[in-house]
């Protein structure tokens, strides 16, 4: 059973939410740790000094940052301390703004909220108001040690919560080498196929459909060599990053590729619709002929 990681309240004008926050995302990475190859024993890191080349204990460290190239100002934990901010277990909204104002860029981690028992229907009100304004609750909230700009969204039925990245933490692409300071103009035909193409890979987001696979086959591979099994690895297929030579003919060939796909995919669901129909039909004539007979006993008994 998931326990709270904090208890507080939401807060929109005077109405106040009493909620219980949990973590929505749960990170499954397999993780490794440094071995001997001669023994198999875990290697530890050590703090060594670069003046001494020694080992320094954990109490004679301070915190420091450096300003310029080996210079560094230190600051002690009382220093720290004092610039914390004031924890008040209560999330702020400032404004309610549109959901499609945020760029995915500035959110971060992720929580569910969960209303205390006696705060159901603030909840419910908060959540429903938000669904149906198309707005998300922008405001604060302090986590240990630091503040955060959050944002409150609704999820279904309830309400969760996402930290959000500062505005000088959110790298604009224009700012990354590369990119084109003037895009090229695409033409009707090009932009009327890809939206074709585009339109034929439609389907609904299926999250069970994107697994991590190969966290799944990394499992599965340790799992066959702690029972001895011989792993022979395959050799890795060189990816291509080279951009069609002919734009138009990409595009076509790509759309008749999902065709046949799309063909396929419908050619093996017929048996299932057939059986499907089969079963339907047989039981609509067991029950007529079931009516038939049961016409026919009250016939004769009046």
């Amino acid at each position: 059973m998931a326990r709270p990681m904090w208890k507080g309240s939401v807060n929109f004008g005077l109405v106040n939410v009493p909620i219980r926050m949990y973590r929505a995302v749960s990170p499954r990475d397999v993780r490794f740790h440094q071995l001997h190859a001669k023994d198999k024993a875990r290697i530890r890191e050590r703090r060594i000094c670069e003046a001494e080349g020694t080992e320094v204990p954990y109490d004679e460290i301070i915190k420091g940052y450096e300003i310029s190239k080996g210079v560094y100002v230190t600051i002690t934990p009382e220093e720290l301390k004092a610039l914390a901010p004031k924890g008040t277990y209560a999330i702020d909204i400032e404004d309610f703004v549109p959901s499609n104002d945020i760029h995915p860029l500035f959110y971060d981690a992720h929580y569910h909220l969960v209303p205390e028992t006696n705060a159901a229907r603030a909840y419910a009100l908060l959540s429903q108001a938000l669904e149906s304004s198309g707005r998300i609750g922008v405001g604060r909230v302090v986590l240990r040690t630091k503040q955060y700009t959050c944002a409150v969204r609704p999820n279904g039925p309830g309400l969760m919560l996402s930290l959000m990245n500062s505005v000088d933490e959110v790298l604009p692409l224009e700012q990354i080498d590369g990119m084109p300071s003037h895009m090229p103009k695409v033409n009707a035909r090009e932009l009327a196929t890809a939206e074709q193409l585009i339109e034929s890979l439609s389907a609904p987001f299926d999250p069970e459909k994107y697994r991590d696979v190969y966290r799944e086959q990394l499992e599965e591979v340790l799992k066959q060599k702690a029972g001895g099994v011989e792993i022979r690895p395959s050799p890795a297929a060189e990816p291509e990053y080279s951009a069609p030579a002919n734009l138009m003919e990409a595009l076509k060939k790509s759309l008749a590729a999902a065709k046949r796909t799309r063909d396929r995919e419908e050619e093996a669901t017929k048996p299932q619709r057939a059986t499907r129909a089969t079963r339907t039909s047989g039981t609509r004539r067991v029950r007529s002929q079931a009516a038939a007979r049961t016409a026919r006993s009250r016939k004769k008994k009046s």
